[in-house]
């Protein structure tokens, strides 16, 4: 898919995804941008026991559905796609097209920089974000902490 990105957490501890969670937001991240955690797990699970959202009942069978358990098996990277359900202590965003505001991608970057010692891997079309997101500066210590896009 062009232009999506990942960003993935070297400690994938709950603790550690609230803490970079709210670094984001003192970064000015909107909201929508943040580490998947596993609460977000369980909000999903709590929508699909209340009806709300889109839960296809090909790939939801409400008859083997009653646990968070039971949920985690449908409701996985493994079983949907890592697009749509991410592992813990994934950031994901597309940058290309305007799908990511240019001020949402520019927090990003300056997080990054300055953050990048708890960032373990990049994913997509980081390339492309750090020129779009981030000053020639932040990219340089980018690639000089070894972050990678694989």
């Amino acid at each position: 898919m062009a232009g999506f990105t990942q960003v993935f957490l070297k400690d994938n501890s709950e603790e550690n995804i609230k803490r970079q969670n709210k670094l984001l937001k003192e970064y000015n991240v909107a909201k929508r941008y943040r580490f998947y955690s596993e609460n977000d797990i369980i909000l999903e699970f709590a929508a699909f026991l209340q009806g709300k959202g889109v839960f296809e009942e090909r790939f939801f069978p409400r008859d083997d559905i009653h646990t968070l358990t039971d949920f985690k098996r449908y409701w996985s990277p493994k079983a949907l796609g890592e697009i749509f359900v991410p592992y813990p202590g994934t950031l994901q965003f597309d940058c290309y097209f305007g799908r990511t505001s240019k001020r949402a991608m520019r927090n990003i970057g300056m997080y990054i920089a300055d953050n990048h010692e708890q960032i373990a891997r990049v994913k997509g079309s980081f390339t492309t974000f750090m020129e779009r997101g981030m000053t020639k500066l932040e990219r340089q210590i980018v690639r000089e902490s070894g972050i990678r896009d694989i």
